[in-house]
């Protein structure tokens, strides 16, 4: 991804991608080395993938008898992304290559007869098997293929292929599915695959379209042999030579020859080298050497006790062992969609469910079961028809509904009169707000309280991962702001929204929106920054207006950071937004949207609407660096500033109103920088501070939450 472009050339160069055809059948070991130098938690993850590998293997140790958790069935999904029409290869293909893979895996492929006789006691049939997924991660029905035109000419071992955001496509959840990407691999890249252990949205595999299935084009690398070497990196296990070019490396699995280097074409057997000199020598049919697909023929029963741990309670793939994924109920009604959400500005809502046939059997009767919050249940019969995958929108009897917070939630039973197959699908759950009014003004928002998001906000997060959220690590005032995690956020184009509730502009003549905001980005090429766009509704949501987007250069309040940004005090920005043109409607939304690329954090706090245009500080030669620090708890405020002043300076604090709420006389000298004011009781707002001396003053304003 583009944070780590320059090291991805780095490493073209480190390995000779380019130089060396033959040492391209796998860029695995490329690829993890991209993982370890962008995510420094990476290599601890796979520290633990392993001892719990070692824990398992010395227990089989013990007791060489015990079967573990028998045959794994593992959902594939395939990611077609092409640019050409010989790109976008045919479903045939993907199926020749789901075959293959169960013929490898379980060892039913026709070529076992020709492992040598000096391997076959440790030859494994791996007990893992492979399915096309049938329904997708939102439970709709599925051919387990998806396809993307891309204009990208060829994608590399940098996982751009893996995002929508660069011209591929976006992974579906790892705890469910292999995701297997097919693309233009270049520099006569075969495939990579991704350790356990590493991100979830770049995991799976991403082969060549060319070496998938059956494809004498792929020649010699033609029977979909790639793949099984890819999934096996990806069920943790390495190369057969260890990646170390000598005898001291490991492939960390027992019944494997000692080998020395790669092995390339389909030499005779026995092969013997520096490592194993001795017949029967090396193991070069094995699936993790890079000789050619027809002479690839066996993996080990060491290979079969790694892969299988990843499955075992505490396995870093147990998970997958409960994806219900690889056929369709019969009957299968799922709710997928309510309305209303968000605000309503009416007493009744009239809500509306729709819902999909999501099994086999065509859908014709369903009972739709609702309630509003938590209180009696009402059923509505419902009769049609809808094929697999098929969705109708139905409407529910209007409700009443008083101002405030509710819940809808509606379920659907008895699909054609019978059981539901899969419950966990049928029933959703709609939340609202109904404002009458807009909350009055003015409004100070520092994040202070816990629990955000807060009564009446909305929280959009539409990919379920990571979205706004408080933070202690960074404030503009206080102790408190809301950031969005950009820094491990890698889902490009995501949109995250908080929406503050509706207030009431009928009394202002002006308003003006003000906001602290910091930001940083993590790449220096100006060509990547995170979004932060600010928008207004003044009918209930239906519709909104942008008056705020800022993205590089003009987002920017720090350097670039080649770690998680965290603000200093002076690494904040006050932005205004002339609200001019909502003043006298009664309910008016303000939403604050960030748009993923990537980047770095983005941090927002003292959110405030005023009438009044905030007063700024004035620095001269007579004040400059002013600057205060409220203390609430304690209800006193340091006031710091530089004065070249000796004599008597006034020190005035006001409030939104303009009303002085306090005011005293110092004597200040020359080069003193520091004064405190101590003011009692003073209430949440906002508030100015003035200090006058010689006919010149500064002026600043300030929060007390």
């Amino acid at each position: 991804m583009q944070k780590f472009t320059s090291i991805l050339f780095s490493l073209f160069v480190l390995f000779g991608l380019a130089a060396n055809a033959q040492s391209n059948r796998c860029a695995t070991v490329e690829h993890e080395a991209v993982l370890k130098a962008k995510d420094p938690e990476y290599e601890k993850r796979r520290i633990e993938v392993e001892n719990f590998t070692a824990k398992v293997i010395e227990k089989k140790k013990m007791d060489p008898y015990a079967k573990m958790g028998g045959v794994v069935t593992i959902p594939v999904v395939f990611h077609v992304v092409y640019k050409t029409t010989g790109q976008n290869i045919p479903d045939e293909r993907l199926y020749e290559q789901i075959e293959m893979l169960n013929q490898d895996f379980r060892r039913l492929n026709a070529d076992t007869s020709d492992t040598p006789d000096a391997f076959t006691d440790v030859a494994a049939d791996c007990d893992i098997e492979f399915c096309l997924a049938q329904v997708d991660p939102d439970g709709a029905p599925s051919t387990g293929i998806t396809r993307t035109e891309t204009d990208v000419t060829t994608f590399s071992f940098d996982d751009d292929v893996k995002f929508d955001a660069t011209g591929g496509k976006d992974a579906w959840p790892r705890d469910t599915y292999l995701n297997f990407w097919v693309c233009n691999l270049g520099a006569s890249l075969l495939g990579y695959a991704q350790f356990p252990g590493g991100p979830a949205s770049t995991d799976g595999v991403v082969i060549h379209f060319n070496h998938v299935g059956d494809n004498p084009a792929g020649y010699p690398y033609h029977l979909g042999r790639t793949a099984t070497h890819e999934i096996g990196h990806w069920l943790n296990l390495y190369h057969i030579w260890g990646d170390d070019g000598g005898c001291g490396g490991s492939d960390e699995v027992a019944d494997t020859e000692n080998q020395k280097f790669e092995t390339y074409g389909c030499p005779s057997f026995p092969k013997t080298d520096d490592c194993s000199p001795d017949a029967p020598g090396i193991m070069f049919m094995n699936y993790m050497d890079y000789t050619d697909d027809a002479c690839m023929n066996m993996f080990t029963e060491g290979q079969k006790i790694r892969m299988q741990s990843l499955f075992e309670p505490g396995g870093f793939r147990f998970s997958m062992l409960s994806a219900e994924v690889c056929a369709l109920q019969a009957f299968d009604a799922q709710a997928i969609d309510a309305v209303p959400a968000g605000n309503v500005c009416e007493t009744s809502v009239t809500p509306v469910i729709t819902i999909r046939n999501g099994g086999s059997e065509i859908l014709t009767s369903v009972d739709i079961v609702y309630a509003i919050d938590g209180g009696a249940t009402s059923t509505l019969p419902w009769t049609g028809s809808l094929e697999t995958g098929e969705t109708e929108n139905i409407t529910l009897p209007v409700l009443p509904a008083t101002e405030g917070d509710h819940t809808i939630e509606i379920t659907l039973e008895n699909p054609n009169g019978n059981p539901d197959g899969d419950v966990t699908d049928n029933t959703i759950e709609t939340n609202f707000t109904v404002s009458l009014t807009g909350l009055a003004l003015p409004m100070v928002q520092g994040f202070e309280d816990d629990d955000f998001p807060y009564a009446g906000y909305q929280l959009n997060n539409p990919d379920g991962y990571y979205t706004w959220e408080q933070t202690d690590d960074a404030a503009a005032i206080g102790t408190y702001s809301v950031f969005m995690n950009h820094f491990e956020n890698n889902a490009n184009g995501e949109i995250d929204e908080f929406t503050l509730p509706a207030y009431d502009f009928t009394s202002y003549e002006t308003a003006l929106l003000t906001f602290d905001v910091a930001y940083a980005l993590y790449t220096a090429s100006g060509i990547y920054s995170d979004t932060l766009e600010v928008l207004v509704s003044d009918d209930c949501g239906d519709t909104w207006t942008s008056l705020y987007k800022k993205y590089n250069p003009d987002l920017q309040t720090a350097p670039v950071h080649t770690s998680s940004f965290e603000p200093e005090d002076d690494e904040w920005r006050t932005e205004s937004i002339n609200l001019d043109a909502y003043t006298g409607f009664e309910q008016v939304y303000v939403k604050f949207r960030t748009i993923s690329d990537y980047e770095n954090n983005l941090y927002v706090d003292n959110i405030n609407i005023s009438d009044e245009e905030p007063q700024s500080v004035n620095d001269t030669d007579l004040f400059s660096g002013l600057s205060i620090y409220p203390t609430p708890a304690e209800n006193w405020i340091n006031i710091e500033f530089t004065t070249t002043l000796n004599g008597e300076v006034d020190l005035q604090l006001f409030d939104i109103t303009g009303k002085y709420v306090h005011a005293e006389n110092v004597m200040m000298h020359a080069g003193m920088n520091t004064n405190t004011l101590s003011i009692a009781d003073l209430a949440p707002g906002m508030y100015g501070i003035q200090i006058t001396g010689s006919g010149q003053s500064a002026t600043m304003t300030f929060v007390k939450l």
